[in-house]
């Protein structure tokens, strides 16, 4: 065999499978499904001014409990654990918990969870923006232009690190 077409066969395989691989960023810790899906995320702003709050949804979650933003969490870790995220309550067929963990590998060092929701993001009123492309709202301050609005990116849930539903401390 010529050591040529040896080495191109080699060089072939290893593209392949670096390819595979590049969609699932080692640096983000999966979950026990270890599956990405396609998702398009967009900003809202709990803070918003009293006459935009019906479009941002308000300052509370689902729960009745403050929306976390990027800008909290990225400031206080410690006294915000984690940032909100508005999206659908059925993801891969089945029921999304208060307070499931999702990961973004865009994000791999930001702790996200779904805590909210709103009428665009699930039954008939669903707004998928871009076929293929599942959509998830995460809160920023108002104002703020973070890049989070528009972005293509993977997300994964691991439904095995929830919050206690009557409070935003992580269950252990």
């Amino acid at each position: 065999m010529d050591k040529g077409l040896l080495i191109a066969g080699g060089l072939l395989a290893f593209a392949l499978w670096r390819s595979r691989n590049a969609s699932a960023p080692a640096s983000v810790v999966p979950n026990q499904s270890g599956v990405w899906a396609d998702a398009r995320l967009t900003e809202y702003h709990p803070d918003a001014p009293p006459d935009k709050q019906k479009l941002e949804g308000g300052p509370n979650d689902r729960k009745k409990h403050p929306v976390v933003t990027v800008q909290e969490h990225l400031g206080d870790k410690a006294k915000f654990p984690y940032v909100s995220v508005a999206g659908d309550l059925v993801l891969n067929g089945e029921r999304v918990k208060y307070g499931t963990r999702i990961y973004f590998s865009s994000y791999p060092d930001i702790v996200f969870r779904i805590v909210d929701t709103g009428g665009n993001f699930f039954g008939t009123g669903k707004k998928i923006r871009e076929p293929g492309f599942e959509p998830f709202d995460i809160a920023t301050s108002y104002g703020s232009k973070l890049g989070f609005s528009g972005k293509h990116t993977k997300y994964r849930l691991d439904r095995s690190d929830t919050l206690i539903s009557s409070s935003p401390v992580r269950v252990a």
